[in-house]
């Protein structure tokens, strides 16, 4: 997917890229003891679930950051998984 136009109130932002996977959250299909998230994802017709853990910090760090950068998120994931997740 392509980055939609800036908007105004980002056009002065520089932009910062993450990687999703092990960076922001470290998904599993194995349930670790107390998953932040639990997504359901169809693979080759059957739904499987996704247990993610989402790493301490990482909501403070975005809306943080969010003031001063445009942030743009990237993964190599399946779109099916990364979507809901984000």
């Amino acid at each position: 997917m392509f980055l939609p136009p800036l908007t105004s109130d980002k056009m002065n932002k520089k932009t910062l890229i993450l990687d999703l996977d092990e960076t922001l959250v470290h998904s599993s299909f194995k349930p670790p003891e107390n998953p932040d998230l639990t997504l359901p994802v169809e693979i080759d017709g059957s739904i499987n679930h996704v247990y993610v853990l989402v790493r301490p910090g990482t909501l403070e760090f975005l809306e943080v950051l969010s003031e001063y950068y445009e942030i743009v998120i990237f993964t190599a994931s399946m779109q099916k998984y990364a979507e809901p997740l984000m």
